[in-house]
């Protein structure tokens, strides 16, 4: 996995990064001291770049771990509704490949997939425009909707906690990975990452 990160992120030069993997609470905890000690200085990834790790969705419930609210979805700045579980589903579609290529020999199997996986991907390229529209609007009526919520509850509390609260948030999002800030979000005995 180091490998592949290392090769992939190095060769673009990007601000921050949001790495979405099953599990990244385990990957990520030593990934800068393995970074210093054993990748090659070819992958190395820039000091500048900022790392943000991830679990996607699905996964997450499963780790049951006390401050994984550091890897949810729901607490990452610009993330939104994001599940980060699109490579498993795309899988589902392909599932009945295996038994008809089966029998095929490695070229004949090959091409068969490779012609399915190219269709898949022209349908999605054709579907764009009217599947990222639909989004799009979909976006912006339930962004308005929770804007006039947080609105609303803001009015109603007190000031100084609101703004306390905001200041709170604002230096742990902005905290890089470990954090090391107050969480916020972390509270004993529930879930709030799902």
């Amino acid at each position: 996995m180091d490998f592949i990160i290392g090769s992939t992120v190095h060769a673009i030069a990007l601000l921050i990064i949001l790495l979405s993997y099953d599990i990244a609470c385990q990957w990520f905890i030593n990934v800068f001291k393995r970074m210093d000690e054993h990748w090659p200085e070819s992958i190395k990834i820039s000091p500048t770049t900022k790392l943000i790790p991830a679990i996607p969705k699905l996964h997450e419930p499963m780790h049951v771990q006390a401050n994984h609210e550091v890897f949810s979805l729901n607490f990452i700045p610009g993330v939104g509704k994001s599940d980060m579980e699109t490579p498993e589903r795309v899988w589902s579609a392909h599932n009945a490949l295996g038994n008809s290529t089966k029998t095929q020999g490695p070229g004949g199997r090959h091409d068969v997939l490779d012609d399915h996986f190219g269709f898949w991907n022209w349908l999605k390229y054709v579907g764009l425009g009217k599947t990222l529209m639909s989004k799009y609007k979909a976006a912006i009526a339930e962004r308005n909707i929770q804007v006039e919520g947080h609105r609303g509850l803001t009015e109603s509390l007190d000031p100084a906690l609101v703004a306390n609260w905001e200041q709170l948030c604002v230096e742990w999002e902005g905290d890089a990975f470990p954090k090391k800030k107050f969480n916020p979000y972390q509270t004993e005995g529930s879930c709030t990452w799902i």
